[in-house]
């Protein structure tokens, strides 16, 4: 039990420290960031929507806000569910602008939180469990 208690934890926080590094280096190089959104954008078929154009731009700051969180252990549930809803839409767009490679990449990032959210019972060596939430903030 300890065991598993620990490979959860360092499952998460390597996780977390994936997401923060990635989405450091899409800030660092945004131009080509929003190149390459560019260039998905004008490959979709279903997904070709303003709104969504829209808010593009903001998924390194989304990445890195939910990798922060999950190495810190704060609300970490409600942060998988927030990263399976992202990599699950991640999954859907990059196929149908059809990146292959990179929507399997996000599918398998999808399947990392799902393991996550299923096994949150060994989730006892964050913050939401030793902390009242009141006195987290």
């Amino acid at each position: 039990m300890k065991f598993r208690i620990y490979l959860y934890t360092a499952v998460r926080i390597l996780f977390g420290v994936f997401l923060v590094l990635h989405s450091t280096y899409n800030v660092i190089f945004y131009s080509e960031f929003l190149q390459k959104i560019d260039v998905y954008f004008s490959e979709t078929t279903i997904f070709n929507y303003t709104l969504i154009e829209a808010f593009a731009p903001l998924v390194p700051f989304e990445e890195f806000m939910l990798g922060l969180f999950l190495v810190l252990g704060f609300f970490t549930r409600r942060v998988l569910i927030g990263a399976a809803l992202l990599f699950s839409f991640l999954t859907f767009f990059l196929l149908d602008a059809n990146s292959l490679k990179l929507s399997l990449i996000h599918l398998g990032f999808f399947f990392i939180t799902l393991v996550l959210l299923r096994k949150d019972n060994y989730n006892l060596k964050s913050l939401d469990y030793s902390r009242d939430s009141f006195l987290m903030i």
